[in-house]
């Protein structure tokens, strides 16, 4: 499926830079700077890759009219997948910019039209951070665009986006190439990229996280050669073998800690300390955030453990 927007030109008459093209608006989430972005991709088909929570609208929408885009002006939000911290955004921002259709994994498409499961088991889920991933709007179904593996975007003067199919972290994932550059917005399929440090740790939550769907779509990546990896969580990284081997390995680290715990005293917040004490660098404000983070994504860990053994039974 090839989505083909047409040859408008952009309204102030010059395209931007290949930096600002891609340019990563920070979020600001929970009052923090690089812990969540979102992507802005400005040119004759301005677009939106994720859209953080609905909570930090207002700093996307500044990042965007800094970039010389005004709401109007937003044709497309491209979500990676359907998590508050990266789709809760798109239902606000609709509301903002009256000519922006979401694209979103078509099974999920469903959910966005009617989001409450969503929000109730979010909030099961995230516990006391909750209220820094917000909540969703219902989205008209006429505003919402579905898609499958392959789907491509034309942007003009020869710029396309291609959707793959990234299952691993959630089971409607996907990550975005867009071409001629070859940069792959990531999402959550290769975790979270702490740029600074050049580390990576795994993004596991439950229900969906499954360590060799993990594994299997990273290479994958891996395959499509980008020349730059995007994160929203969060930065750009230009060594993708790398950053996919750290991530592998981390992934298998997270699960091998969990089989580490005997299994009756196996629980989030044990886990989630051992996957904290091997995050560096982090300051005072963001280690209670990342803390209870992890605990998610332990819970993920052995959510997937639970499942995977009573399958081997």
């Amino acid at each position: 499926m090839v989505l083909d927007h047409g040859a408008r030109m952009p309204d102030r008459g010059t395209y931007m830079s290949d930096e600002q093209s891609n340019g990563l608006i920070d979020c600001m989430f929970a009052g923090l700077p690089r812990q969540c972005g979102a992507f802005l991709v400005a040119g004759e088909t301005n677009v939106l890759i994720d859209s953080g929570p609905s909570v930090t609208v207002d700093n996307v929408l500044k990042g965007m009219e800094a970039r010389g885009v005004g709401p109007e002006d937003l044709d497309y939000i491209l979500l990676t997948h359907f998590h508050l911290d990266h789709a809760g955004g798109a239902s606000v921002l609709l509301e903002k910019c009256p000519n922006a259709r979401i694209v979103v994994d078509g099974r999920s498409a469903k959910y966005l039209a009617d989001p409450a499961r969503l929000i109730s088991s979010a909030a099961k889920s995230l516990g006391e951070i909750a209220p820094h991933y917000g909540t969703m709007l219902p989205v008209p179904d006429e505003r919402i665009v579905p898609i499958a593996d392959g789907f491509q975007m034309d942007l003009g003067s020869g710029r396309t986006i291609t959707a793959y199919h990234t299952p691993g972290h959630s089971g409607g994932h996907y990550a975005f190439l867009a071409l001629p550059d070859r940069h792959l917005f990531c999402g959550d399929s290769l975790g979270h990229y702490v740029e600074e440090r050049d580390y990576v740790y795994p993004a596991t939550p439950a229900p969906e996280f499954d360590l060799d769907k993990s594994i299997a779509s990273a290479r994958c990546l891996l395959e499509l050669e980008p020349e730059l990896l995007l994160f929203p969580h969060f930065g750009t990284s230009r060594d993708a073998a790398a950053v996919v081997e750290q991530f592998e390995r981390q992934v298998r680290r997270s699960v091998e800690l969990a089989e580490g715990i005997a299994p009756g005293e196996r629980t989030a917040e044990k886990l989630g300390a051992l996957l904290f004490e091997d995050v560096p660098g982090l300051t005072d404000a963001e280690a209670p955030v990342i803390r209870r983070i992890l605990d998610v994504n332990a819970a993920g860990v052995l959510h997937y453990l639970g499942q995977r053994d009573a399958e081997t039974r």
